[in-house]
């Protein structure tokens, strides 16, 4: 997470940009890639962890419970909470974006060129970006939230949750530090999911809202021909 991904992301990336410069790319294959690519470590995670006697229990994959990291009642409602409100600002982002290309535009235009380009504009690369986002969710929820707040206090003991959320939202920005200033976002996406994921215990919720917050990303660039 700390070597791999992040150097994996920027060749990814530059040899992207090198193809479109040269007008000989296709980012709809990209991101079908990038697909593959993901759910390799994420599957050698998930079966070093069934092999080695734990479930998917251990990854997160249980029912939303205060209980499971014995938080009060009022983080554990006020995170479920956190969450709804955060899937539904990207539905109204989503639509926002579809209705007005006022909006559109004035959102896109703050983007960085470098991102621009990496985003689909065509109907067959916005289908493949839709699988893309819907594999980003599993795969990098699993990967930073349920194996890292799983793994941690394994391999080291007992640790504080606020330190586990700072060691998963750092390994998150580094791994989209290919994005280059970009990558504070998700350094704050990285702190606002990990807690979340540790106040409900439960990966399903941040599952959801990750794969909703990329799909407002499909939205930024109107769809052409």
């Amino acid at each position: 997470m700390t070597v791999v991904y992040p150097i994996a992301g920027y060749y990814q990336s530059k040899r992207l940009r090198d193809q479109m410069m040269n007008w000989a790319y296709n980012k709809a294959l990209w991101y079908r890639t990038s697909i593959i690519w993901s759910w390799v470590p994420t599957l050698v995670i998930v079966l070093s962890v069934l092999i080695s006697g734990f479930s998917f229990a251990d990854l997160g994959f249980v029912t939303p419970s205060s209980q499971i990291n014995e938080v009060g009642n009022l983080y554990f409602y006020g995170a479920l909470a956190g969450a709804a409100i955060y899937f539904i600002y990207s539905l109204y982002a989503i639509i926002s974006f579809r209705l007005s290309d006022k909006i559109r535009e004035e959102h896109a235009n703050k983007i960085p060129a470098a991102m621009r380009m990496m985003l689909p504009v065509t109907l067959k690369e916005k289908r493949a970006w839709t699988l893309l986002a819907i594999s980003a969710g599993l795969t990098e929820e699993i990967n930073y939230r349920g194996y890292l707040f799983f793994a941690t206090p394994l391999i080291f003991g007992p640790t504080n949750g606020l330190i586990i959320i700072a060691i998963s939202s750092v390994l998150f920005a580094i791994g989209h530090i290919y994005q280059g200033k970009e990558a504070l976002k998700p350094a704050l996406a990285g702190v606002a999911i990990g807690t979340i994921f540790y106040l409900t215990g439960s990966i399903y919720p941040v599952i959801i809202i990750h794969i909703a917050q990329d799909l407002v990303a499909k939205e930024l660039l109107k769809e052409e021909v």
